[in-house]
């Protein structure tokens, strides 16, 4: 356990921080769900035969992915903090910025394959799910749900190692 006065972070940072950057990913998912449809003026799901919650269904689900993939690269992280520190060899920032392209892929096929299968289950046909995800998989909403998800990962990943040697939260003044 480490001790947040002596200028380390405390050991629940990496995963507070990704429970901040997915719900901020998600408030920037709806920003850009409701640009794209006042810009273009079309829905977010276009069939008019989906129902409510395909949308959230799909947008939820990806939210749930970029989370897990942030909590593990966390984890990962914390975990090679641990042993630098032990080999007293510094802090290791080996961020996998490279894999926030991932990210961005594998959140935008979960958006689009939920979303088809919500939609088939909505409709109660299974050939709809491959042509609604053909058509959502071409939109400006699912791309943006994978620009948007590597852009938060890379993000969380500067922060995260950028934490230097600064507590993570402020000290009272007798505490410094």
């Amino acid at each position: 356990m480490s001790n947040p006065g002596q200028g380390e972070r405390p050991a629940s940072f990496p995963y507070t921080l990704a429970i901040f950057a997915a719900v901020l990913y998600f408030a920037l998912v709806v920003c850009a769900f409701g640009f794209l449809s006042l810009l273009t003026d079309t829905d977010v799901v276009s069939q008019t035969d989906a129902g409510p919650l395909v949308g959230p269904v799909a947008t939820g689900s990806a939210v749930v992915t970029v989370l897990l993939y942030l909590l593990g690269i966390g984890r990962r992280y914390e975990k090679d903090l641990h042993e630098a520190i032990a080999a007293s060899i510094g802090d290791p920032v080996r961020l996998p910025l490279g894999r926030a392209v991932l990210i961005g892929i594998v959140s935008y096929v979960v958006y689009v394959l939920v979303g088809a299968f919500a939609y088939s289950i909505a409709t109660a046909q299974l050939f709809s799910m491959v042509l609604f995800a053909a058509g959502s998989a071409l939109s400006g909403y699912a791309i943006a749900v994978g620009v948007l998800a590597a852009a938060i990962a890379v993000t969380y990943m500067l922060v995260l190692g950028s934490g230097g040697e600064h507590p993570a939260r402020p000290l009272w003044p007798w505490e410094r």
